[in-house]
């Protein structure tokens, strides 16, 4: 019998270790504020990645790197956030040699020590890419949290 109970608390153990991630994955709300492209040919010099904006500093340099060739922001459906409550994270894809490509964020993992952000691409079915060089990009805007930020899939 007590083999019996050691050997179901080890099973029972390991499943729940096992189910970590997803035990801890909690809903997660974020406001889409654009999902476009630059066209620049990477001439506003943001490298593929997250970027993470806490401060109204960190936003003005922002959106001035993001206007270098173009007016990007005028595109935005946003006003400006309260930084005491809310960040604002910026995903860059890499700079691509065609257009009509969609990027998204598929899914958001919200676990107890990080937030990612699983992105994917949506090539374009059934017609000719344009030949254009563009650099897809998203921008939200979540509540603020000292989590770990991380996208995956790029």
């Amino acid at each position: 019998m007590k083999k019996l109970i050691i050997i179901t608390s080890i099973i029972l153990f390991a499943a729940c270790k096992s189910n970590k991630k997803i035990a801890q994955n909690k809903p997660f709300a974020y406001q889409l504020i654009a999902q476009s492209t630059l066209h620049g040919n990477g001439a506003e010099g943001f490298k593929p990645g997250l970027y993470k904006i806490i401060d109204k500093k960190q936003w003005q340099d922002f959106l001035k790197k993001m206007n270098t060739v173009n007016n990007e922001s005028s595109k935005f459906d946003f006003d400006n956030p309260d930084f005491d409550k809310y960040m604002i994270v910026a995903i860059f894809d890499k700079v691509l040699p065609y257009g009509g490509v969609k990027f998204y964020i598929d899914k958001v993992e919200n676990t107890r020590d990080t937030i990612e952000f699983v992105t994917k691409h949506k090539e374009p079915e059934g017609q000719m890419s344009i030949q254009v060089m563009n650099q897809p990009y998203i921008l939200i805007k979540i509540k603020k949290t000292d989590k770990a930020l991380v996208v995956s899939n790029m």
